[in-house]
């Protein structure tokens, strides 16, 4: 789920008297990140931070460039760093929980995002990134508490609408969700992934030609979105339309010819009419999904009879 990061601004800390030349060098890295160019924006902060190695702003800010750049260790060593020099700065320890968290250190995450909290109670940032960690490691609870105050925080902030409606969805409060992405999609009608989320919880409560609208929405927003390709193509099975569920597997592997559910789809799909082909695509989602080798070389047992592809397919058919 997204997270929040807090970007440094030059008013923050040039309200002290005299501008120093490291002052005036920060202000123009800020202004590069807001038009987008991260490249000079860190050249400017190495800059920075050759002179003043503890000029605690720019390794922040530096910090967020380099996650977003995905270099994730000189991120770490620049927070690591700026902790040291103020290790009670809410925005810091905001960014510190939302970087631990999203890799796969959830406890930490957690761990400064209680100090960030703890320093400022009215935290919206920081109870959403929390929400994210909690969900993460399936403290529903926790993170329903989470969610509940941000939103009392901002009652608009698709952030927070958003984050509320996944964890709804997790812990299937369908109808709670829905009343969100309602209102997520009446805010923004051209969000590709609400569509999706709103098509799931239609097919969780089995209004499936609801479901089917919203994945066509999603799907002509973003063509290439594989997830709401292929809950489509299990919707056009249920449905006994094995030739668009086809179409829509096919396109799937054109996009992305790793996927292994779209490969186990077109083999229930063919199970009936070409068992060999059926093998074929069987063989190839065991390939990519080794894991679920058990499931998949079952069903390559059961091709070998009829009443064997019957099966396969009336499973296919109610688990979808």
């Amino acid at each position: 789920m997204k997270k929040y990061l807090i970007i440094f601004s030059a008013c923050l800390f040039l309200l002290y008297g005299c501008e120093s030349k490291s002052d005036g060098m920060f202000k123009k890295a800020v202004r590069f990140y807001v038009a987008g160019n991260q490249d000079s924006a860190l050249k400017t902060y190495h800059a920075i931070l050759r002179a003043d190695p503890d000029y605690f702003p720019a390794l922040v800010n530096r910090a967020v460039i380099y996650e977003k750049l995905g270099d994730f260790k000189n991120a770490e060593n620049d927070y690591e760093h700026a902790y040291k020099i103020d290790p009670r700065n809410p925005q810091l320890l905001n960014n510190m929980g939302a970087f631990y968290a999203s890799h796969r250190r959830p406890l930490m995450g957690i761990y400064y995002l209680n100090q960030a909290i703890d320093a400022n109670p009215d935290y919206f940032e920081a109870y959403v990134n929390r929400a994210a960690a909690y969900e993460s490691i399936d403290m529903v609870r926790e993170a329903v508490e989470d969610i509940e105050t941000a939103v009392i925080l901002r009652p608009q902030s698709m952030a927070a609408l958003e984050i509320r409606a996944v964890i709804n969805m997790k812990r299937l409060y369908m109808t709670e969700a829905l009343d969100d992405l309602y209102l997520l999609l009446s805010l923004d009608p051209s969000n590709a992934k609400n569509y999706y989320r709103r098509a799931i919880a239609f097919k969780q409560m089995q209004r499936y030609a609801n479901a089917m609208q919203d994945l066509n929405s999603a799907i002509f927003l973003n063509p290439d979105y594989v997830d709401a390709l292929y809950a489509r193509a299990q919707l056009h099975f249920k449905n006994v339309d094995h030739n668009s569920a086809y179409s829509d597997v096919e396109k799937i592997k054109k996009i992305s010819n790793n996927y292994a559910p779209a490969y186990e789809l077109a083999g229930d799909i063919w199970a009936i009419e070409d068992p060999v082909q059926a093998v074929a695509n069987y063989i190839a989602a065991r390939k990519l999904d080794p894991a679920n080798a058990r499931r998949y070389n079952a069903k390559i047992a059961l091709m070998r009879t009829e009443e064997g592809r019957k099966r396969v397919i009336t499973r296919t058919f109610w688990e979808n």
